[in-house]
């Protein structure tokens, strides 16, 4: 196994550089790491003090431990490392929890500070005090996100109200629901953004968002509020327009389980049914395996969506189905890849659409030269999106 110092450090060299000093600092990290590499921790030591400088930005928790296990390797700079950890376990939050902590405390490289009883077990049950901290503020952040969202949820109208379209005024921010699955005890959770300014009188636009990762994510994550930061639709998305991300999960997601695919259309009947939407501006966004699922949709004649766009989606249709109905016939259907995508080859999903294109002249391919499978979430990510939508948006002939 690579030695928790070496993993700590390739994390570290990863992270974007910030601040005035930023083109310095990543030079100097540059060459921390390769004199890490090359084992030189006293010659990585001297770096590390050279970034910290005090006119330099705060180096981050990763910094820190990453220069503190270097100085624990250089005999004259342990002092050096002692300090680079007590300013560590005070910061916060903390990018650790109880298992980082484990591994730390058998980590051979900081076994000079073991040496060092009393001061490591101080050291040691202040971090772990501070872990079993931060864990407890998460556990009651989540509490009040769930109830917080659960409070914005409006009641079904009656039938009474349906029949007269009444809509109900709805609080801005973000809704969570749950949609039952008819015959079973899944209850699938879902969001719905409503924009500042949301008027029940005028049909707002409507962005539904199927993320990606079902294949390999255990449970619903609808209790992580961090998902209305992570995912750039709610930022990509017009400020008025309505946002619904259904959440999925490894048992029940968008990849072979029709079921799961049936929910996304009644989770789209139950919002209109609450909020004022526009069917001619509904779009449906998908990436990866929420992508694939958007261009399964687009294939199927009773979509209730009025454009598409896919994101890293797999070079065939899901769920076996080899005919491609209706997709970009009429409606507009973008799909975009990533040259250097290494979960779809990119030489697949476009031989995948030059082989369907014909007759088909609103299904758009465009290229992405660089940034993975995940592509969307990079730097230029909330870009790509909000001018996908934009684009998938437009009328035919005018991207």
């Amino acid at each position: 196994m690579k030695p928790l110092f070496l993993i700590v450090l390739s994390a570290l060299l990863s992270l974007p550089v910030r601040g005035q000093g930023a083109a310095g600092y990543a030079k100097l990290m540059e060459e921390t790491g390769a004199a890490v590499q090359a084992r030189k921790f006293c010659e990585a030591t001297a770096l590390f003090e050279r970034a910290f400088a005090p006119d330099s930005a705060q180096p981050s928790p990763f910094d820190l431990f990453a220069a503190a296990m270097s100085a624990a390797q250089c005999p004259a700079k342990q002092p050096l490392a002692w300090r680079w950890l007590g300013q560590l376990s005070r910061r916060r939050p903390l990018p650790m929890q109880s298992r980082d902590l484990d591994n730390i405390a058998s980590d051979p490289g900081l076994a000079s500070l073991r040496a060092d009883e009393t001061a490591w077990a101080r050291w040691l049950t202040a971090m772990r005090g501070a872990v079993a901290e931060q864990a407890v503020a998460e556990q009651a952040r989540r509490a009040r996100w769930l109830t917080e969202t659960q409070a914005r949820a409006l009641a079904l109208p009656s039938s009474a109200d349906r029949k007269r379209g009444r809509v109900a005024p709805a609080p801005a921010g973000f809704a969570l629901y749950f949609s039952q699955v008819p015959g079973d005890t899944v209850r699938v959770p879902y969001l719905v953004r409503v924009p500042a300014g949301y008027d029940p009188v005028r049909p707002a636009p409507m962005v539904v968002f199927l993320h990606g990762g079902v294949v390999s994510t255990p449970q619903f994550l609808h209790a992580d509020p961090n998902v209305t930061t992570q995912e750039p639709v709610f930022a990509a998305a017009s400020a008025n327009a309505l946002v619904v991300y259904p959440f999925g999960r490894m048992s029940f997601g968008w990849v072979e389980q029709p079921e799961a695919f049936a929910q996304v259309l009644r989770i789209v009947t139950a919002v209109r049914a609450r909020y004022r939407t526009d069917p001619a501006r509904t779009t449906l966004v998908g990436m990866s395996n929420g992508g694939s699922a958007a261009l399964w949709f687009a294939a199927q004649l009773a979509a209730p969506f009025s454009r598409f766009v896919a994101f890293a989606p797999a070079p065939k249709l899901l769920l076996a189905q080899s005919n491609y109905g209706p997709l970009g016939k009429t409606k507009p259907v973008l799909m975009v890849s990533a040259q250097d995508d290494d979960v779809y080859a990119y030489a697949a999903v476009r031989a995948g659409y030059d082989a369907h294109r014909p007759g088909r002249p609103n299904w758009v391919f465009q290229t992405v030269p660089k940034g993975g499978h995940s592509f969307m979430y990079g730097p230029d990510g909330q870009a790509l999106l909000r001018q996908a939508l934009r684009s998938a948006a437009a009328k035919p002939g005018k991207r």
